[in-house]
């Protein structure tokens, strides 16, 4: 809870931290010209209101422009100094905010998204696919790379691991921002998307056909890829886990049947 104090406080050093940019000088100036000022018209009129004879005086003269001239210089130095190191723990306080803004934005990526493609991972595939279908009905589609096992025999994981990043991207490319497209693990993918199950299926046919006829080129090596997938339809409020067990029966009778190809209920 943020109290009047903590408000009180932040504008300090706010204002601490405008007074140190605008520099000492500029401090001063605007400390010692009003207070003579002041001090002048206060005196004259003192003087005016008791005895004008003393206007004949020269120290009674100059002792109202003299002692602001002299005294409020050193009090202005002294308090700029307080606001110049207010001012310093404001912008160590806000770079210390920055860094825990960026390091829990880091934390919350690592905990949400696959570090190899960063698409979501499994944990927030779940988290958000629940709250999706708390709202609408989904299509789900669960992704598998035909013979990726090949590809890590041949080529070494590393390539895997380029064929898996160039996959998320153009499954991306295709289903994204509508869809919620995840890396569950391994070379398997899946996603949730509101468009029917005749369009996406249509669609992923058509990324079928580009990894066919455009293959992978990775460091020199010309890789044939191709995907099979299951298509389900979850109702809303519909469960998540019944449905990806639901795409995986239809993800093996297209492998069954020869992979390269796209099986719906």
């Amino acid at each position: 809870m943020v109290t009047m104090k903590d408000n009180n406080s932040k504008l300090l050093r706010e204002k601490a931290l405008l007074i140190a940019r605008r520099g000492l000088v500029r401090f001063i100036l605007q400390m010692t010209l009003p207070s003579t000022l002041g001090a002048v018209l206060l005196c004259y009129g003192v003087y005016w209101l008791l005895d004008v004879r003393l206007f004949e005086s020269q120290l009674a003269l100059l002792m109202p422009i003299l002692a602001p001239l002299t005294i409020t210089p050193v009090v202005a130095f002294f308090c700029f100094r307080l606001f110049q190191v207010l001012a310093d723990e404001h912008e160590e306080l806000l770079a210390e905010v920055t860094r825990c803004q960026a390091l829990e934005m880091e934390l919350r990526m690592q905990a949400n998204n696959d570090m190899l493609t960063g698409l979501s991972n499994r944990r927030a595939f779940f988290e958000e696919g629940h709250r999706r279908l708390s709202k609408w009905p989904q299509t789900l589609v669960l992704i598998d790379l035909d013979f990726f096992k090949s590809v890590n025999d041949e080529y070494g994981h590393d390539i895997g691991d380029h064929v898996l990043v160039k996959m998320a991207q153009l499954l991306s490319d295709n289903f994204e921002p509508e869809a919620l497209l995840s890396r569950l693990g391994g070379e398997e993918f899946a996603f949730l998307s509101s468009l029917e199950p005749g369009l996406l299926i249509d669609q992923l046919q058509e990324v079928n056909r580009m990894l066919v006829t455009h293959p992978m080129r990775i460091k020199q090596h010309e890789i044939e890829m191709s995907l099979s997938a299951g298509v389900v339809s979850v109702d809303q409020h519909g469960d998540l886990q019944e449905g990806l067990i639901q795409a995986d029966t239809c993800l093996y009778k297209a492998k069954r049947n020869g992979r390269c190809q796209i099986h719906s209920v």
